[in-house]
């Protein structure tokens, strides 16, 4: 089997599995994003997140269905969000609280060593300065093949402990000090975003 069947056989099984993420779809910031990379024949997204703006607490209770790794989600956001907000949800009683900005986020599966470079050209041009390429071999029916995987990722972020043992550590003014520079990066990283869809039409126009 070619390198080319075997990556249309893996894009096609991705689209026709379950998207396993918490909240179980793309987010709407970057769904435009998501469908004009899958629209092409050399690549396909296998994981994403637009950015967001977290409040989790560290619990030992067992929650599945609002859990990841060992932590409670208190508040999610992918849009820009307000200091009250934030500070209405902050009850030191259900675990040890902190905040958290992560910046956009998104894997691509690419056919070709070429497809990928160009994939990552885009992203480091739009600011997406710590992105990658990983070259993976994988077997076949016994045939060794690449799986190449596109990282799109930028190291801006915040992560700032809000309350320890069941007291609260910072006050409302605190709260509004790093919702204001969540937001500030929140806008930052949606201009990237652009930026970065702006450069992949443009350069597979010219491709």
């Amino acid at each position: 089997m070619s390198t080319n069947k075997i990556f249309s056989n893996q894009k096609q099984a991705a689209f026709a599995g379950q998207d396993l993420s918490r909240k179980g779809s793309v987010d709407e910031p970057i769904k435009e994003l998501v469908d004009f990379i899958n629209s092409l024949e050399s690549y396909f997204t296998t994981s994403s997140c637009s950015g967001r703006i977290v409040v989790l607490a560290d619990t030992p209770e067992e929650e599945p269905s609002i859990q990841k790794d060992g932590c409670k989600w208190v508040h999610v956001s992918h849009i820009k969000c307000t200091c009250e907000e934030i500070f209405t949800k902050l009850d030191p009683s259900i675990g040890d609280l902190s905040f958290k900005f992560e910046a956009f986020v998104l894997h691509v599966q690419c056919r070709t060593l070429d497809d990928a470079q160009l994939m990552l050209s885009c992203g480091v041009q739009a600011g997406f300065r710590n992105s990658g390429i990983s070259l993976k071999s994988r077997k076949n029916s016994n045939q060794e093949w690449p799986k190449i995987i596109v990282a799109i990722r930028s190291t801006h972020g915040i992560e700032a402990p809000l309350s320890t043992g069941g007291k609260l550590l910072v006050t409302s003014e605190y709260v509004d000090h790093i919702v204001t520079k969540a937001n500030m990066l929140m806008d930052e990283n949606l201009k990237r975003i652009t930026r970065f869809h702006q450069k992949l039409v443009q350069q597979i126009k010219v491709e």
